[in-house]
C-alpha cells in the first residue's frame, strides 16, 4: 500500500503488526495511536507520518514464537526441531519461555536504539567539527580525535573518547630476556623488580599486561640493558585498532559532572 491510495479500515487495522511482549512502552502508545487513526479513518489526512510510524513498528526486532500450529493442535519446538504436543509441556517451562523471549525482545530493541543512538552521535558530532573548522577556522578535539562538548550553561557534558588497543608481538621475549640481564647487572629498586614482574605476569586472558608495560618504558632508568629492553619493548608493541567511546555527563548540584548510564549494570 502507498499514501496515494486509499485503503479500506478493514486493510489499515490489518497492516498493523502486533508487538512482541517484550515491546517498548513508546511502541505500545505508537501501536494504539495507529489503531485509533486507522478505526477512525483517519489515515489519509496524516498522511507518510502514519506510514512512516507504521514501518518504524514493523521494523521493530522480534523473538521467534517457538510454538506452531498444525491442524487445530499447538506444538513447542523443540532445539533438535521435534515438535511436543503442548499438552506434554510442563506449565513451568512455558511460563520460563514467555519470560525469555519478553526480555530477549525488548534487549533487541534496545540494542537497536543504542547501535542508532551511537551512529547519529559520532555522525553529528564529526558533523559540527568539521563546521566550526570551515566556518570559524577554530580547532575542536584534541590529540587522537578526543573532544568535550557542552551546553552554553555547561549543565551536560558530552565526551568522545578514543581509545588504541594495542597488540604486542613475539619480540617481547627479546625484551623480557634484556630486562633480566638488567636485573642479574644492576641494583634495581623493590619498585622497579615489582613494575617488571607485573608486566610480564599473565592477564585472566592468557596476555602480557600491556599497561604495565608502559610503566616500564617512563621510568628515568639509563642502563644499557634497560635502554635494549625498551627498545624491543616499543618494537613488540603495535596498535591494532581503536575503540571510539561516547560519554555523556550531566552537572550535580554540587559542581561536579557525573555520567549518564547507559549500561543495566549502572541504570
Amino acid at each position: 500500500m502507498t499514501v496515494d491510495s486509499i485503503p479500506t479500515v478493514e486493510e489499515l487495522l490489518a497492516e498493523i503488526p502486533v508487538l512482541p511482549a517484550g515491546a517498548p512502552t513508546l511502541a505500545k502508545h505508537l501501536r494504539w495511536a495507529l489503531d485509533w487513526i486507522a478505526a477512525s479513518n483517519t489515515a489519509p489526512e496524516a498522511g507518510h507520518a502514519f506510514w512512516d510510524a507504521l514501518d518504524a513498528l514493523k521494523a521493530l526486532p522480534t523473538v521467534p514464537d517457538a510454538r506452531e500450529s498444525v491442524g487445530d493442535k499447538v506444538f513447542y519446538r523443540e532445539e533438535d526441531g521435534r515438535l511436543t504436543p503442548e499438552a506434554l509441556v510442563k506449565p513451568a517451562k512455558l511460563m520460563e519461555d514467555m519470560f525469555v523471549r519478553t526480555v530477549a525482545a525488548g534487549a533487541l530493541s534496545i540494542h537497536g536504539s543504542l547501535s542508532r543512538f551511537k551512529a547519529l552521535s559520532f555522525s553529528e558530532a564529526q558533523a559540527l567539527i568539521d563546521t566550526v573548522a570551515r566556518d570559524y577556522g577554530v580547532a575542536m578535539g584534541g590529540k587522537g580525535g578526543n573532544v568535550t562538548f557542552f551546553t552554553y550553561d555547561r549543565s551536560f557534558q558530552v565526551q568522545i573518547q578514543v581509545q588504541e588497543r594495542i597488540t604486542v608481538g613475539a619480540t617481547i621475549e627479546v625484551a623480557k630476556a634484556a630486562l633480566n640481564e638488567y636485573l642479574a647487572e644492576a641494583q634495581a629498586s623493590d619498585e622497579v623488580k615489582a613494575i617488571i614482574t607485573s608486566a610480564f605476569g599473565i592477564d585472566d586472558q592468557g596476555r602480557v599486561r600491556v599497561a604495565e608495560l608502559v610503566r616500564l618504558r617512563r621510568l628515568n632508568i639509563t642502563h644499557p640493558k634497560w635502554l635494549a629492553a625498551m627498545r624491543a619493548i616499543d618494537d613488540a608493541m603495535d596498535t591494532s585498532s581503536k575503540a571510539i567511546y561516547l560519554r555523556v555527563k550531566r552537572r550535580t548540584p554540587d559542581g561536579k559532572f557525573e555520567l549518564v548510564p547507559l549500561d543495566l549494570a549502572n541504570a
